[in-house]
């Protein structure tokens, strides 16, 4: 690690270097003497990059990456080539089917699917003839039933998706859309579709939309939401097409494998398992991002508030390189040999690992306090949520990626309770895992998982040798009209903002809309009030869960004429902007509004739902007409649906009048309410429209990034709002040597030679060779989580592979009849005996101790006390002694068996629930393993293998663990029952 921040810091210096001495250059953008005028806006942000062909020599010490990028990025353009040519004859041979489909009638165009599902029994093969005349067929549905046509290239982007791959496609390129044409095709084979996305509004809006293209065609459609019900989500995951986020499957997932019966699980085949078609939304997301984080469902034990509350006060006193060292790079803070000792010292224990009267050693503690302290920051990578008083509740993490707040997601091991004592936050309870998933093993479970989004080619060797995913570039249905320029970079954060601040102001005079992104709430913070003391007001979309209501409405109105939005992270948001602002989307938020007004829900649900906005949020007032029809829908609803409307239930209705088409069946007040939409909608499109026309002749929306991410996806992610569809847009980076980015990777070095060379804070850099070299310094970084996230893969797939033996052993016992639970356990309590003779008989004398024996069977089945006496066995050998015990304990067993009617079904209960026991403490058996082993490194060992070494060490007494407890837990229930009756003789 140390080297590579060597390198890196060589080359920014070399290439700030380069630039300095290049004093002629620079002079054509500003001189250090001469501070920067916001009228050279012009010349210095929107014309090509100066020519400045300086290469210094530093840049080219990447060799490996130049090669390896290269040479595999070669290969890569040449086969998708070829690929995309084979798509484009097979999307010419389904428009030639077009002129037939389209003289169907709506039910012989249904009557498509039966006669698919019968081929497809009849042997057929999926990717012959019948794929074409299926897309052809879903083609000509989505136009019927919602007036939207698959582009040629949505066609090829869904035979890639059919083919098992990635399809990469720009933002706005409609990947909703072209999910319906492989998840249709796969659902004709009688196994589900799953469609993943992010969170629970996209799945249901998804569902909502494209659903209805399914249901046209014949098709069961199924949604998934957080709150729901088992009996809810059987039956939603029973249908053909299944619109589900990527946790709650997750999640669902480890339920089912807690399940302690088979009426408690929900998802297909009993409980988990996947056989069918997956295709995952803002795919580098959810298989890369949130691949290092696993899903983890845990019970909660107390935690030990005063020593989190011991070990804050302690972490506080501490200081960074006398008692602790700080890793950046790796997240990590260590405990110098003087921290140890000051520690221990301050606390009045010989050591910190020795595990003291209440069964924890003090050094998770003190080691989690000062990572609290030194790497976890709020309002970067974490808030605080309040109840509706304002009292501080709990800890809230931000998700990197997304900026927005996890919600049910807590840092394990103690380091979430260490930051609620950090924040002087009521220490929440501790949890114990008890079933643990990750993203990698979830998803590599589907016979056929395909995935989409618009960034993916930086990861696109992980994505591959992950999960089998080669990615695919789609080309765009219309070429990219937005321009990418050059950052620029200055010596302070502080100048960087002044310069982002100037040239909104600039731009504001044209009517560009402008999309600032950052990577913290803090700093989105501190950029709208710089904003505001320039008088531009500005729409904040940050992790602040204040925010979250409002996330539509903001990102709806992002593109009108001068707006100005500033977000943490637009990745994954899952709503286009449109130039000019999208009227379908403001038209809803006014509808809510009236009918709000009317009283349709009570004022408890009212606070369920976001806040309406003012009126000058709209782009006009709608007609009087339009406001009468909202009246009218409103009382019309009341009517039929009572005054107890949820706000769930408003939004349901908000919906079906915006994104469904009209049914014989719609009753009176969706009818009204669909009028009444259209009406309002009516109002705004042709002021909006005239506004898009302003923006666009103004040069599109304006994106500006105020940092560099660890990864290049999210920039581009960032950059991608801008320009969707052919529209206008450009982007520009205002970064400065302080970001992380180049303090963390890049050195001291950099500030040495900028103050060596005397380069003013308002100094703006520009030119290919500091985006070149902080590519590099990218590059490396994302390299280094790319190691990060193979080692946690290649940990995960140790456990992985016992987590698929016990969990297939789980689900064979789930489904035992009562006969079978009964029979097993015959099996348990003979195996036991066996165990117990075994273990206490002389392996080379073969004599067996007969005490000891019975002191065990006497401990595991104390029913059997009576029936055998040592008398019974002296002088037997192993093999007859565990024969006679057998005997006796079998008598016994079935003797119960006869007594207890629903035996078999507590034996089923009991195993299932020590077998949930074992695994959990396996759990952390292995989590302690992993900590342990990584350390082994520093002794030139692997630690994967030496983590493979001890896991399978741990995995082979724990089936015997399982069928012990169950063994000894079933007979203490037999010997509790038999204690009353004791007594009353």
């Amino acid at each position: 690690m140390m080297i590579m921040a060597q390198m890196i810091m060589a080359q920014m210096s070399a290439v700030l270097l380069g630039l300095v001495l290049a004093s002629s250059s620079v002079a054509a953008f500003t001189s250090s003497s001469t501070p920067w005028n916001p009228t050279m806006k012009q010349q210095l942000f929107e014309i090509s990059p100066s020519p400045m062909n300086i290469r210094p020599s530093a840049l080219s010490m990447a060799v490996f990456d130049d090669i390896l990028d290269g040479a595999d990025a070669s290969a890569r353009s040449k086969e998708n080539k070829q690929y995309l040519k084979t798509l484009s004859d097979r999307v010419d041979k389904i428009n030639s089917l077009e002129p037939m489909i389209e003289e169907l009638e709506d039910d012989e165009l249904e009557a498509k699917t039966r006669e698919f599902q019968k081929r497809l029994a009849d042997g057929e093969d999926i990717n012959g003839s019948l794929l074409e005349e299926a897309f052809a067929v879903v083609r000509e549905a989505a136009w019927r039933v919602l007036e939207l046509r698959h582009y040629d290239v949505q066609m090829m982007g869904g035979l890639v998706l059919h083919d098992g791959r990635l399809a990469e496609m720009a933002t706005g390129e409609g990947k909703t859309l072209v999910a319906t044409l492989p998840a249709y095709v796969n659902a004709l084979t009688g196994k589900a579709s799953f469609v993943i996305t992010v969170n629970d509004y996209l799945a249901r809006r998804d569902m909502e939309k494209m659903g209805q293209v399914h249901r046209f065609l014949g098709l069961s459609v199924g949604l998934i939401q957080s709150g729901m019900s088992e009996e809810q989500r059987r039956k939603a995951y029973a249908c053909d097409v299944v619109y589900v986020t990527n946790s709650e499957l997750g999640f669902d997932y480890l339920r089912d494998h807690l399940a302690l019966s088979p009426e408690q699980t929900v998802l297909p085949s009993n409980a988990g398992q996947f056989d069918g078609f997956c295709v995952v939304d803002e795919a580098d997301s959810v298989l890369i991002d949130e691949a290092r984080t696993p899903l983890i469902i845990s019970k909660q034990v107390p935690a030990p508030a005063n020593k989190y509350a011991v070990a804050n006060q302690l972490a506080g006193a501490l200081k960074e390189g006398i008692h602790y060292t700080v890793d950046l790079k790796n997240k990590n803070a260590v405990l110098t040999e003087q921290g140890y000792f000051e520690s221990e010292k301050a606390l009045g224990i010989d050591s910190l690992f020795v595990i003291g009267p209440d069964g924890d050693a003090w050094a998770p503690y003190v080691s989690n306090a000062i990572k609290a302290k030194e790497l976890f920051n709020l309002d970067v990578e974490y808030t605080i949520t309040k109840d509706a008083s304002g009292k501080a509740t709990g800890v809230g993490i931000i998700d990197s990626f997304t900026g927005r707040v996890l919600d049910g997601r807590r840092w394990s091991d103690g380091l979430h309770q260490s930051i609620e004592a950090k924040e002087g936050i009521d220490v929440s309870e501790q949890s114990k895992v008890i079933a643990k998933v990750t993203y990698q093993a979830l998803f590599r479970q589907f016979t056929r998982l395909s995935g989409m989004t618009g960034t993916a080619s930086a990861d696109a060797a992980e994505l591959e040798q992950t999960y089998g995913l080669r990615v695919t570039p789609v080309p765009t249905a219309l070429p990219v009209a937005r321009r990418d320029y050059p950052d620029v970079t200055f010596k302070t954060r502080k100048a960087a903002d002044s310069a982002l601040v100037r040239e909104v102001v600039a731009v504001q005079e044209s009517g560009r809309p402008c999309l600032i992104g950052t990577t913290s709430v803090t700093q989105s913070e501190q950029i709208v009030s710089a904003l505001a003391e320039s008088d531009i007001r500005a729409e904040l979309l940050n992790a602040s869960p204040k925010n979250a209501p409002r996330e539509s409405e903001i990102v709806a109105q992002a593109g009108r004429a001068g707006v100005v939005t500033v977000a943490t992270n637009m990745a994954g948001r899952g709503t286009d902007i449109l130039l000019g602002g999208c009227a379908t989307t403001m038209a809803r938020i006014k509808t809510r509004s009236v009918l709000l007004e009317q009283n349709i829900v009570s004022a408890e649900e009212m606070t369920t739902l976001p806040p309406s906005p003012p009126e000058d949020y709209f782009p006009c007032d709608i007609t009087e007409d339009a406001l009468v029809m909202l009246k009218s829908a409103a009382a019309s609803i009341k009517a039929a649906m009572g005054s107890d409307i949820t706000g769930i239930e408003v939004d349901e209705l908000l919906t079906v009048a915006f994104d469904t088409t009209e049914a014989e069946d719609d009753p009176e007040y969706i009818v009204q309410l669909r009028n009444a939409a259209e009406s309002v909608k009516a109002s705004y499109v042709p002021v909006l429209a005239e506004e898009k026309d302003r923006v666009q002749k103004a040069g599109g929306l304006y994106v500006m990034g105020t940092n560099r991410h660890e990864s290049s996806r999210i920039d581009s992610q960032l950059r991608g709002r801008a320009g969707r569809q052919g529209d206008a847009g450009s982007s520009r980076f205002f970064l400065s040597f302080e970001d992380d980015m180049f303090v963390i990777f890049g050195g001291d070095g950099l500030n040495k030679i900028l103050e060596m060379f005397r380069v003013s804070e308002d100094m703006p850099v520009e030119a290919p060779q500091v985006t070149e070299a902080l590519d590099k310094v990218q590059k490396a970084v994302e390299e280094k989580y790319r190691d990060i996230r193979r080692e946690i893969f290649n940990f995960d797939e140790v456990l992985n592979g016992q987590r698929r033996a016990i969990y297939k052993k789980r689900r064979d016992i789930l489904s035992y009849s009562p006969e079978e639970s009964v029979g097993m356990m015959r099996e348990y309590n003979g195996q036991t005996v066996e165990s117990i003779v075994q273990a206490q008989t002389d392996s080379s004398t073969g004599e067996v101790d007969l005490a000891k024996v019975l002191e065990k069977i006497y401990q595991f089945f104390p029913p059997v006390a009576p029936l055998l006496k040592e008398s019974d066995i002296a002088s037997m050998d192993a093999e007859s002694t565990t024969a006679c015990a057998k005997a006796a304990v079998d008598e016994v067993f079935m003797s119960k068996t006869r007594e207890m009617k629903n035996l078999g079904k507590t034996t089923n209960y009991i195993t299932l629930v020590t077998m949930d026991n074992a695994w959990s403490d396996h759990l952390q058996a292995m989590e302690n393993a992993k900590e342990t082993v990584v350390l082994r490194q520093y002794q030139g060992r692997d630690p994967v293998q030496e983590y493979n070494d001890e896991a399978f060490r741990l995995f082979q007494g724990l089936e015997g663990n399982m069928r012990n407890n169950a063994v000894f837990s079933l007979w203490q229930s037999f010997a509790a029952v038999q204690q009353p009756a004791a007594a009353t003789a």
